[in-house]
């Protein structure tokens, strides 16, 4: 064999990786330079060291479990990473690879190395894996993250839901409105409340002077910078009526920053009903305390009169043109006295007897005594319609009754009106009022006058009042 050529032997020394000859058992036979400076040894320091020795331990264990087998059974390994130890004891990274040198009955007759310094790429391989466990460590954050924001998101759709049958089902009507009025939002209950299926249109539904309240309500509301508070008055289909309390505060928009109206529709009509009867309860108490007391005095007043008036008609027993004059004064207190025994009646200080009368008699009685008072300016039509119905009430008190709704009824009929009088039978069965008892009769006195307007008809069952 021709002598090896000068640039290979250079090849060999100074490579740029380390080169090494070993005998089949692992033992060095040859090392080049750049490997003797990579681990500080002389090359008599290396020969005939066994390979592992320049290994760490665990590099040793690997080498003795893995490599040597792995190389005899497949002649070759490629980029094995260890950790060679220098001179100095320091670690030096290296991919090592080997090939076995076979003779003719294939026995090993020699190993062939290169080692490959491998710093940069096991610092890169560090940095590598630590980004690894960074972002495994991150993503685990992250899925936490994101079990917690899916357990905000089914809390907070939970919550949405439950805002919204809170929103659906308030009694109270909840809207939103701009500076001009116009609803842009409303619950349903809002939309029940004013009797409309859209949001704008919401005023249709009002009595005529609260529509052209409520058109410029909002915007002085705006321009004074005050809240909206506002009774409305809303005529349903079928003529019944129902009060409704709007109020609204107003606020700004938060993505606009528009100024708007936020607030609450609530029907109360029940509420301001019950007010008005715990009221007129209390007024009407208060007056029978008063009637009682009045009629007290009274009857003192008038029992020292009478008595007066009875002594003066025995003094004047021989005047007969005087005793007109007493007569009618008798008749005068006696009309007193019955006034004071019904102002004690309805003050509840005394009882009213009564007994069972004809209605339909009472009804043409009075019909009789009337009539000469009309003097032809009123007709006057009588039509009994409860044959054999008595009521139990005083005949006098009935006719009274009768005759001061008879008076009203001319009062308010112009001349040539009819005033009619009439009577009825009402079975319990067609009852829907809430009195108790029976079958009843009803009395009626109707004409053809204007009737009473709304501010006189709802105080037309106060005790003493009158609209004259």
């Amino acid at each position: 064999m021709p002598p090896a050529h000068p640039d290979f032997e250079d090849l060999f020394v100074h490579a740029p990786c380390g080169y090494l000859s070993l005998h089949p058992d692992g033992r060095i036979d040859r090392v080049n330079a750049t490997l003797r400076g990579w681990t500080g040894y002389k090359a008599s320091e290396l020969a005939d060291r066994h390979f592992r020795d320049l290994l760490t331990v665990a590099g040793k264990i690997y080498f003795d479990t893995h490599v040597r087998p792995l190389l005899r059974m497949q002649g070759v390994f490629d980029e094995i990473a260890f950790d060679m130890l220098a001179k100095d004891g320091a670690r030096i990274p290296v991919l090592v690879n080997a090939s076995e040198r076979r003779g003719g009955g294939d026995e090993p007759v020699g190993i062939r190395v290169t080692v490959f310094r491998a710093t940069d790429r096991r610092t890169y391989e560090t940095e590598l894996l630590a980004a690894r466990d960074a972002l495994a460590e991150a993503n685990d954050e992250l899925r936490a993250v994101n079990a917690q924001l899916d357990a905000s998101n089914r809390a907070l759709d939970l919550a949405n839901r439950e805002l919204r049958a809170f929103y659906e089902t308030l009694p109270v009507g909840i809207f939103r409105a701009d500076t001009a009025g116009r609803i842009v939002q409303a619950s349903p209950r809002f939309r029940d409340l004013f009797g409309v299926t859209g949001a704008v249109d919401w005023t249709c539904g009002l009595a005529a002077e609260d529509r052209d309240a409520a058109a410029t309500l909002w915007t002085h509301a705006h321009a004074d910078g005050v809240h909206v508070s506002r009774l409305f008055r809303r005529v349903g289909r079928d003529g019944t009526e129902r009060l409704i309390d709007m109020k609204a505060v107003r606020t700004d928009d938060p993505e606009t920053g528009r100024p708007r109206f936020v607030g609450v529709a609530e029907d109360v009509t029940a509420e301001i009903a019950a007010d008005r009867q715990q009221r007129q309860m209390e007024r009407e108490t208060a007056i029978k305390q008063l009637t009682g007391g009045l009629a007290h005095n009274l009857n003192n007043i008038l029992a020292v009169a009478m008595g007066n008036l009875e002594l003066i008609g025995e003094e004047v027993s021989d005047r007969p043109d005087l005793r007109p004059l007493v007569d009618t004064g008798k008749t005068a207190m006696d009309r007193a006295a019955a006034l004071v025994a019904r102002l004690l009646v309805y003050s509840g200080q005394s009882f009213a007897w009564s007994d069972r009368v004809e209605a339909d008699a009472v009804l043409r009685d009075l019909a009789v005594q009337i009539r000469p008072r009309l003097s032809g300016t009123h007709d006057l039509a009588v039509i009994p319609g409860a044959p054999g119905a008595t009521v139990a009430l005083g005949a006098e008190m009935l006719r009274e009754a009768m005759d001061e709704l008879v008076a009203n009824a001319v009062a308010g009929t112009p001349p040539g009106g009819e005033i009619r009088l009439s009577s009825r039978r009402r079975a319990a069965a067609d009852r829907s009022d809430a009195a108790g008892g029976g079958d009843m009769v009803v009395l009626s006195v109707r004409d053809t006058g204007s009737g009473m307007n709304r501010a006189t008809l709802e105080k037309a069952r106060e005790p003493f009042f009158s609209s004259g």
